[in-house]
């Protein structure tokens, strides 16, 4: 494959948080990188839709935490500091259409907060404080600090025995379940740990122009592929040839040196299937194959301006699976037929699980139609009458669950990856943009160290 004077060539197989990454450092290692993407352009479930008919005109994917160490480092070295848009941290939990504020970041705001008692708000501030001073050692993103902390427990375990079932239903579920949509019940209590560790007291923004610059600037200098859908990775020699699919229809095969497959763990797992197990060993084939995922399916529209807080989270709450887990309210601003500036909130409603399955792959008719009568469920006055459908987005691998024993399986795999083939995605610790970055670095120092 490569003589002496030729420099490694890698693929990077899909062009999200964790590929981009990836590519960053191989480029920064003096690897030739070539980067598949099957969408029309990069940043894979961080990236924005936009509509010309609003301004800002982005539909926000994902929020960018003040905590996330690696994505500020990027935003300072590419000059982004002056695109970060802060939005409120208020989150509004409904108890079946009753409807109260909770701020992350204000322990008044837990005081006196009206869904739970005096004594479960005082055991959750007080298991807040534990987990807070164990901050180093519960990382959101990564696994190989989070995994001697993953003893089996699911997140409800541990949490019915810090609070009621009533006070952790309430409280601490429609926080991870209105951010993820996956349930308690199938995610490991680090998760719900570091969550607490981690979330008070922070900022929460969102880019401007959407998270995907993040991902384009990382890939500046690789020869990007966009449209272009890998079909097969097979052995070949002491590399790895890669088949695609462009916009054309026609496949093309190239051989590489190396390969870094970053896409959901299920695509992963059929990808390299016919690879040998000497190149994907046992353990990590079964991780990727048994990686579970949340759909999530975003259906927004435009509303009048006051008829809803502005940038608020409002979150159902209970241990049930709601109609409608929760919406996102943003202000833009919109031009009317004469041409004057309305202002409007751009609402993002996000179906309950059970919702979001049926819903999935229907005719945007069908998505528009069924989420606008779910809408009074979290908010009894919605305006449903004004209410004008606007955009939807779905993600058929939405979030990968966090399942209890995954966080110790994944350090497994990591310690088991090795070129020719390693992998990355937010699946080894959490669905973040920071964990899907940090598994790309550590998937390219894989390949470096291998030479």
């Amino acid at each position: 494959m490569t003589s002496r004077t030729q420099r490694t060539r890698v693929a990077v197989i899909g062009g999200g948080m964790a590929g981009s990454a990836a590519a960053r450092q191989l480029l920064r290692g003096g690897r030739d990188v070539v980067v598949y993407e099957t969408a029309d352009g990069l940043g894979g479930r961080a990236r924005s839709w936009h509509r010309p008919e609003i301004e800002p005109d982005v539909g926000i994917n994902l929020m960018y935490v003040s905590f996330y160490k690696l994505m500020t480092q990027l935003i300072k070295e590419y000059g982004l500091e002056d695109e970060l848009v802060k939005i409120s941290s208020n989150v509004w939990i409904s108890d079946h259409g009753k409807t109260v504020p909770l701020s992350s970041d204000s322990p008044l705001s837990l005081l006196t907060y009206q869904h739970v008692g005096l004594r479960d708000r005082i055991r959750f501030l007080l298991s807040t404080l534990a987990q807070v001073g164990r901050k180093k050692q519960l990382d959101l993103f990564d696994p190989v600090k989070s995994a001697p902390f993953d003893d089996g427990q699911s997140a409800t375990d541990w949490g019915y025995r810090q609070v009621s079932r009533r006070g952790f239903d309430f409280l601490l579920r429609p926080q991870i379940e209105g951010f993820w949509n996956f349930a308690c019940e199938e995610i490991s209590a680090v998760h719900a740990r570091a969550l607490l560790a981690w979330m008070g007291g922070s900022g929460f923004y969102v880019l401007r122009n959407g998270m995907e610059i993040l991902a384009e600037k990382n890939a500046e200098g690789a020869d990007i592929r966009l449209s272009h859908e890998v079909t097969a990775v097979q052995p070949d020699g002491a590399g790895v040839s890669i088949t695609a699919v462009g916009p054309d229809g026609a496949p093309v095969t190239e051989e590489f040196d190396q390969v870094v497959v970053a896409t959901p763990a299920p695509i992963a797992a059929k990808l390299v299937a016919a690879l040998p197990e000497q190149t994907v060993g046992a353990e990590t084939r079964s991780f990727l194959e048994t990686q579970a995922y949340e759909p999530a399916l975003s259906v927004s529209f435009l509303v009048d301006a006051g008829v809803l807080p502005a940038e608020a989270h409002i979150v159902a709450g209970g241990p049930e699976d709601p109609p409608l887990r929760n919406m996102i309210t943003y202000p833009r601003t919109v031009r009317d037929e004469a041409g004057n500036p309305v202002e409007k909130l751009l609402v993002f409603a996000y179906p309950g699980r059970a919702n979001t399955r049926r819903l999935l792959g229907r005719s945007p008719e069908e998505q528009f139609a069924e989420v606008t009568q779910l809408l009074p469920t979290l908010w009894p006055d919605f305006p449903v009458e004004r209410a004008e459908p606007f955009q939807i987005a779905e993600r058929p691998y939405g979030f990968p669950i966090p399942a209890p024993g995954r966080y110790r399986r994944s350090v497994r795999v990591l310690q088991e990856q090795r070129a020719p083939v390693v992998f990355a995605g937010d699946y080894f610790n959490s669905p973040t943009t920071e964990a899907a970055m940090l598994s790309g670095i550590r998937a390219a120092a894989a390949l470096t160290k291998a030479g």
